[in-house]
């Protein structure tokens, strides 16, 4: 996470002295409305200073701000898309009239501004990935080319990919019926989670390229990472030849709106794989996918995944998500400890592996082992198929038990302790304790009975015992946060 960048190149805008891109704009009462009539779209971060997910968030924007300000990038194409597309923000405390005039209660409150309208922004709050949803929210839902070479700069362009989650659905030589009508329809439904495109002339060189060999056709192309996790060039492909009836179309695009295989790294990627519906194929990794076992893996899941479009494929990295894939109870358990050391041998992943898992139950293989080498294909459809036919045992997907939520972060379970104690102390000393040393009497047995008994004893030290066990149960406390 970038933690907003000092020294970013700013670049002025129009020659008004006062806004550059680059940065994120900081507004008040008296430039707001000037501000946003200037520009056709607009982000605004309506924020409180004390606000913690505020904090988190300022740096994510100050990073998107400086990807929109061509650090990232020369194209002066980019540069160009990029002239529209500000972002803002402003102090709600210090400004509440703006904030009563758009009803902020909450924050973070995002509002994307479109000519001046304001929408709720309900995308992602990364940098790279709020830079692509911004993008594409700022382009035509439908983008049309009669230029061959045009189309080819919009494909290769970061402004068409923005990021590795939007897919591009092109339309070669499609009817104008099928265009205006559904094509059009799915463009302006999917909006934000992909790019739709049309290019009506193209020659015999695109169908080599673009790998289709005849049309009407509607090619996705899905953009890759690097190995770094540098945007490529588009890699992955699906071709559509019909029918081109509206419930088949419709089917396909919804179907390719995810990769291939979906890289989980926050629950923002979790929540769109279980809005798609299928069930969910999640390869767990050792390590990332740089490593040649992680990459076998992953081209083996990759040839699955078309002849599997009922499920939508995945992959998660143990080390990078432990919290996430523990549920799934994929551990070994050794038997002994191990001889060549003195310690406790601890539980170990048999990694790579792979679960089914459709949001409440799970299934896995019983062979972990068996992922390696030339049946990792072979093991893959014989998971997925016990999936359907329910042939292999279904598990309930259950949280993490409360010893283990305990346990998982033990600096954080004794700083609740203390905290606890601390409160139990702060109570007890305000308590009026006077009330408890006044005329309290203790009368005996004897007495109670009718005899002559003892006299009343005042139980005034009973409660001086009382107090002074809270105090050393507050010392114990306070020495425990000491060390």
């Amino acid at each position: 996470m970038c933690s907003g960048k000092k020294n970013v190149v700013k670049k002025e805008v129009g020659g008004d002295g006062g806004f550059y891109y680059g940065r994120v704009v900081e507004l008040t009462d008296e430039s707001f409305d000037a501000t946003i009539a200037k520009y056709d779209h607009i982000l605004v971060d309506f924020y409180a200073p004390w606000c913690a997910h505020c904090k988190r968030l300022a740096p994510e924007l100050d990073a998107a701000a400086a990807i929109l300000g061509g650090e990232d990038s020369d194209s002066s194409q980019q540069q160009q898309q990029q002239s529209s597309l500000v972002l803002a923000k402003i102090n709600v405390e210090k400004y509440a009239k703006i904030a009563s005039q758009f009803d902020i209660s909450m924050y973070p409150t995002l509002k994307f501004f479109i000519n001046g309208f304001p929408t709720d922004y309900n995308g992602p709050r990364q940098a790279r990935a709020m830079v692509s949803y911004l993008r594409r929210l700022s382009a035509p839902e439908l983008e049309v080319f009669s230029d061959e070479l045009a189309f080819r700069k919009f494909l290769t362009s970061s402004v068409a990919g923005g990021g590795p989650e939007l897919p591009v659905f092109v339309g070669f030589g499609l009817e104008t019926e099928l265009v205006e009508g559904f094509f059009q329809k799915l463009a302006h439904k999917h909006r934000t989670r992909a790019w739709f495109a049309m290019l009506e002339d193209f020659s015999q060189r695109a169908m080599v390229d673009f790998d289709f060999d005849k049309s009407p056709a509607i090619v996705v192309f899905a953009q890759q990472q690097g190995g770094g996790g540098e945007l490529v060039e588009y890699g992955d492909r699906t071709v559509f030849y019909g029918p081109f009836e509206e419930a088949d179309v419709v089917e396909f695009v919804e179907q390719n709106l995810l990769p291939l295989v979906t890289s989980v790294v926050s629950m923002e990627n979790v929540k769109q794989l279980q809005e798609d519906g299928r069930p969910i194929a999640l390869a767990i990794l050792e390590s990332d996918i740089t490593t040649p076992v992680s990459k076998s893996f992953l081209r083996k899941m990759k040839a699955a995944a078309p002849a599997h479009r009922s499920f939508v494929f995945a992959h998660v990295v143990a080390s990078e998500w432990p919290a996430f894939i523990r549920p799934f109870k994929v551990l070994a358990k050794p038997k002994s400890k191990s001889k060549s050391s003195s310690s406790p041998s601890k539980e170990q992943l048999l990694l790579p592996t792979m679960v089914i898992w459709d949001g409440q139950f799970y299934v896995c293989s019983d062979n972990p082992a068996a992922f390696v080498g030339d049946s990792i294909e072979l093991e893959i459809s014989k998971l997925l198929q016990g999936f359907k036919d329910r042939s292999i045992p279904r598990h309930k997907l259950k949280g993490p038990s409360l010893y283990e939520r305990a346990t998982e972060n033990i600096s954080l379970t004794l700083t609740y302790a203390i905290l606890i104690a601390a409160i139990l102390y702060t109570l007890l000393s305000s308590l009026d304790w006077s009330a408890f040393t006044g005329d309290r009497h203790v009368v005996d047995n004897d007495a109670a009975a009718g005899g002559e008994g003892r006299p009343p004893v005042v139980a005034q030290k009973r409660w001086e015992d009382l107090r002074s066990a809270a105090q050393a149960l507050s010392q114990t406390s306070a020495v425990d946060k000491e060390d």
